[in-house]
């Protein structure tokens, strides 16, 4: 049974006392990374607050909207201990409008003061003003959930980069929940990042230091994991994940986020790579400007009015040695020629020319990095993988289109 976040007015005392006291880009940056956790239509008030909690010297802003706790600890601002839970909305627009005017740089460097007034309200002090700022009873916040225990520890620069190279292929339909997510599956020593949205499917194995205990595999929500990458900024990242599955989190410094798996498991992804028949290797800047220009043309053309869904482009490989990626232009391809690209091809003997969604090329190549990378085909209606010896854990499976009847 899944648990819920519980609000509580005899668990969590009254708000008293806080004070707390850092630079205007300190709390600016605190608030920014929280925002995430803010209901954007909060079905309570308090939903659409921000929770400050000063003890021991220390403050730790939360936000969440039930599905989604984000938290920042700041140290060594606090004055008084206490707890104030404050409007998101308000509280960031009064910080911008107290310094407008003022260059970035001194507005950045001048001291701010969040404190409780006697009243039991609160102030903002900024820049010689003292403003009131909108309040709510902090005693109901919802009583969070603990940290659930690691279950792998990675590198934060090594899974940030691959955790993005998987977010490609993620889907985004809602009514597909179990294609929103990016699976995460610890085994000793390594996490394996996966997610798809039955078009392409990226796989990432990060090294890990994971728990001693069984094998665990979570799917984490793609719209969150992408918004959380872009506030760590710690050495490390934490996953954790509770006993019974209702919790999985990510720490990075002094970021924590909490968040509900998505339920649905990711089907069985590995069967669907295929059987490697032709590999072709080439110049990964020469492969990607291609493929961005054979994009543009069909564009250019207008030619995805023609009765096609979306772009398309050919990627053909000739068995001496080349491949060339060329926009596919319906009733024109007789008079399409694309330059070709030295490769090193192994398994060919015809040549090989499979048709791609152009956005889905483009997305691939991209998300790799390095010299070289590789295209590993079977037939050309079965998926191609593309890898690069730079990334030897990263795989990208892209499903081609179909070739017209016609």
């Amino acid at each position: 049974m899944t648990s819920a976040i519980k609000t509580s007015a005899t668990t969590v005392a009254p708000a008293s006392g806080l004070e707390c006291r850092t630079d205007r880009a300190t709390l600016v940056h605190a608030l920014t990374t929280v925002g995430m956790g803010v209901a954007r239509r909060p079905v309570v008030p308090v939903l659409g607050g921000v929770l400050l909690d000063g003890h021991d010297g220390h403050l730790t802003v939360t936000t969440t909207d039930y599905e989604t706790v984000v938290s920042v600890r700041v140290p060594e601002v606090v004055r008084s201990p206490g707890r104030l839970l404050i409007d998101y909305a308000e509280a960031t627009k009064l910080l911008a409008a107290l310094v407008r005017g003022t260059r970035k740089r001194d507005a950045d460097a001048m001291p701010v003061t969040v404190r409780t007034t006697v009243d039991g309200g609160a102030v903002v002090e900024l820049g010689g003003y003292t403003m009131p700022v909108t309040t709510y009873p902090a005693e109901e916040f919802p009583t969070l959930p603990e940290i659930p225990p690691t279950m792998a520890e990675v590198d934060r620069e090594r899974f940030a980069t691959d955790a993005a190279r998987v977010l490609v292929a993620v889907g985004t339909d809602d009514t597909l929940p179990m294609l929103t997510g990016v699976q995460m599956q610890t085994a000793p020593g390594a996490l394996t990042l996966a997610g798809t949205d039955r078009y392409r499917l990226a796989v990432a194995e990060v090294p890990a230091t994971t728990a001693a205990t069984e094998d665990r595999s979570v799917s984490f929500p793609g719209r969150v994991l992408s918004a959380v990458l872009k506030h760590c900024t710690g050495d490390r990242v934490r996953l954790g994940l509770d006993a019974a599955g209702d919790w999985v989190s990510l720490s990075c410094g002094a970021l924590t986020v909490l968040t509900r798996p998505i339920e649905a498991p990711l089907p069985d992804y590995e069967r669907l790579f295929p059987e490697v028949a032709v590999t072709a290797r080439a110049d990964r800047a020469s492969l990607t400007q291609a493929a961005i220009r054979a994009t543009a043309v069909v564009e250019a053309k207008k030619h995805t009015r023609d009765g096609l869904a979306a772009a398309q482009v050919a990627v053909t490989v000739d068995p001496v040695g080349s491949i060339s990626v060329a926009p596919v232009l319906g009733e024109y391809a007789d008079a399409v020629t694309a330059p070709d690209h030295p490769a090193e091809v192994d398994g060919a003997t015809d040549t090989v020319r499979v048709l791609f969604t152009a956005s889905y090329l483009c997305d691939a190549v991209n998300s790799l990095d390095g010299d070289t990378l590789a295209l590993h085909l079977a037939t050309v209606t079965r998926p191609v993988v593309f890898t690069a010896a730079h990334a030897p854990g990263y795989r990208h499976l892209v499903m081609p289109v179909r070739p017209s009847k016609s």
